[in-house]
C-alpha cells in the first residue's frame, strides 16, 4: 500500500499528534506517525523494544541518558536499543515515524 506521511496528520501550534499506521500498511511492528510543533517535546522514555525514528520532515533533537544528543534532520534515521532512555524534542515543526521492533 502507498501512502504519503505528510498527507496522514498536520502539525498544530503547541500541540503533538500521533496516528499509528500499523492497521493501514498491514503491518505487525506497531508503527506510530507523529507530529510536533517546534519546541514541543516528549520527556524522557525507555522501552523494552528497539525503536527506529526517522525524521520525514524539520528537525528533531534526540537526547540520550548519558547526555549526548543526535540532531535529525528530513531522511535521517536513528535506532533506540530498548532500554536506552531518550526524549524528544522538536526544534522545528517535525514529521517524524517510529516503529517499534523486537
Amino acid at each position: 500500500m502507498k501512502v504519503s506521511p505528510k498527507d496522514l496528520i498536520r502539525i498544530h501550534q503547541g500541540q503533538i499528534a500521533s496516528r499509528s499506521l500499523s492497521k493501514k500498511l498491514a503491518i505487525a511492528p506497531a508503527m506510530t506517525l507523529y507530529a510536533m510543533s517546534k519546541e514541543e517535546s516528549i520527556s524522557r522514555e525507555v522501552s523494552d523494544q528497539t525503536k527506529l525514528i526517522q525524521v520525514i520532515e524539520g528537525q528533531l533533537s534526540v537526547t540520550y541518558d548519558d547526555g549526548h544528543q543526535d540532531s535529525l534532520t528530513a531522511g535521517e534515521l536513528v535506532s533506540l536499543a530498548s532500554g536506552q532512555g531518550h526524549a524528544l524534542t522538536a526544534t522545528e515543526d517535525t514529521i517524524f515515524w517510529q516503529l517499534l521492533l523486537d
